[in-house]
């Protein structure tokens, strides 16, 4: 099925600048990207967001982030939000990989100032609706969110989510989805029982347009990245 293994899968062109390294081929919205860096050794450089906010998940080895203020050290499993018009010095190092998706913002949001986050998974959440009981097989699950960042644009947002295990039936995504997976395993499957299955540390995206189903035996928590594109 057409869901998108974001740390397996074969990447495309190179980029320009090797913090964004390899373009992966998941999006024909020119606004929407993902990049896989991968380094053979210790390497670093100086690379400016402009109007794009970025989520930064680290796969392998670690990677340090400094902007005017602070610095940010990622490790294997970690991930950051780097704020539209951030500027910043990284350094990747002990063989060093992650993926980078950004979206090229049309807007700005109130309030919001450039910067480096670093995602804490186990920030506090507040209780979200379940999907939909038409769309469930048995019990509902219990859900929890927090949004993290938002485009002023209204079309992309961030944030960590949570459920215990329940199956929803596919249903047609009207946006894409990335996930980073913290916790537990969920099986992603379509109307002809083909199925993918992802534990804790995949990156996997469900583009727009797409049938999926969900099923997870175990409680999940995950990082998401949703865009949805202008209606026109």
């Amino acid at each position: 099925m057409p869901v998108f293994d974001l740390r397996r899968m074969a990447a495309g062109p190179r980029a320009d600048d090797a913090f964004l390294g390899d373009r992966l081929a998941v999006s024909h919205h020119p606004e929407w990207e993902f990049w896989r860096s991968t380094l053979a050794g210790d390497r670093s450089g100086r690379f400016a967001s402009r109007a794009c906010h970025l989520v930064v998940i680290v796969l392998a080895g670690s990677l340090t982030l400094r902007d005017e203020t602070h610095e940010t050290r990622l490790e294997a499993g970690d991930s950051a939000l780097i704020a539209a018009g951030t500027s910043f010095d990284w350094q990747g190092s002990g063989a060093a990989q992650w993926i980078v998706n950004g979206y090229r913002d049309a807007a700005t949001r109130n309030g919001a100032v450039p910067g480096i986050s670093r995602v804490d998974p186990d920030a506090p959440q507040t209780a979200s609706p379940p999907p939909a009981e038409r769309l469930l097989v048995g019990a509902p699950p219990e859900c929890t969110k927090l949004e993290l960042a938002g485009a002023g644009d209204g079309c992309w947002s961030a944030g960590l989510w949570t459920a215990t295990p329940y199956e929803r039936v596919p249903v047609r995504y009207g946006y894409y989805e990335m996930m980073h997976l913290h916790a537990g395993a969920v099986t992603v499957f379509d109307e002809t029982g083909a199925a993918t299955t992802f534990g804790a540390g995949d990156v996997f995206l469900v583009p727009e347009g797409v049938s999926a189903g969900w099923r997870s035996t175990t409680d999940v928590r995950k990082l998401w990245s949703i865009f949805t594109p202008a209606r026109t």
